[in-house]
């Protein structure tokens, strides 16, 4: 029986999904940085052997750099897209570093482990309206974390009623231009982001943050629409 195609704007078991890490090195400023600062950051925070958990595991690229740079790091990586789950345990296959990572595949509500030593969710949150959605992912991340332990979260954010907020998304989209994305990609790229992306202000995340269970939390990155946060689960 064939399956009927999907009506998701950004299907991670489908098309979009297969090509995502092409489409995020083209569209996301600093997209392969931010895995080395994440590491870089949690390194101050850890021990020499955490149990971190990557909330949206992806291709398997950040739980590689992690893995790689440092292999007493004992990582679970979460993922709802079955083609993703796919698609990073091959990656990990290929670097070698299968050893000391779990890959599981549904919601991080399903996760059956807790007292992380920290976590990450990067280009997570921006897919879930704020209808509870996003404040639920939080609640679900914080559960599962050690009191005190660190988290860092990446996302597309913004201010859509702002005064920047159109100078930057315009700016934006000629950065899709100056990574080689050629005039069709960047329309359809374009309907896709007016139709799944579902915007939140900093000071919006920040406050969802508190709310979920965070403390501490500043921004330690941006670039254009993209930011980064780390903060810790209170105590």
């Amino acid at each position: 029986m064939n399956t009927p195609p999907t009506t998701e704007p950004f299907d991670f078991d489908g098309a979009y999904g297969s090509d995502y890490e092409s489409i995020a090195r083209t569209a996301i400023p600093g997209y392969l940085s931010s895995f080395q600062q994440a590491l870089v950051l949690l390194g101050g925070r850890l021990s020499p052997s955490p149990r971190v958990l990557v909330v949206g595991a992806g291709t398997g690229i950040e739980l590689v750099t992690f893995k790689t740079a440092r292999p007493g790091w004992r990582l679970t990586g979460v993922d709802p897209s079955r083609q993703m789950i796919g698609i990073a345990k091959h990656r990990m296959r290929e670097a070698g570093v299968g050893d000391g990572v779990r890959l599981v595949h549904g919601p991080v509500s399903d996760l059956d482990e807790d007292g992380f030593a920290a976590a990450t969710c990067f280009n997570v949150m921006h897919f879930l309206p704020d209808d509870g959605a996003k404040l639920l992912l939080l609640r679900d991340i914080a559960a599962r974390l050690a009191p005190g332990a660190a988290f860092l979260l990446f996302e597309l954010h913004g201010d859509r009623s702002g005064p920047r907020f159109d100078e930057l998304f315009a700016a934006w989209i000629r950065y899709w231009k100056t990574r080689g994305m050629g005039e069709a990609e960047r329309a359809a790229f374009r309907a896709k982001i007016d139709e799944g992306i579902h915007w939140a202000s900093e000071a919006r995340i920040l406050e969802l943050l508190a709310e979920a269970g965070f403390e501490d939390a500043w921004r330690y990155y941006r670039a254009l629409l993209y930011g980064g946060w780390i903060s810790r689960r209170s105590r």
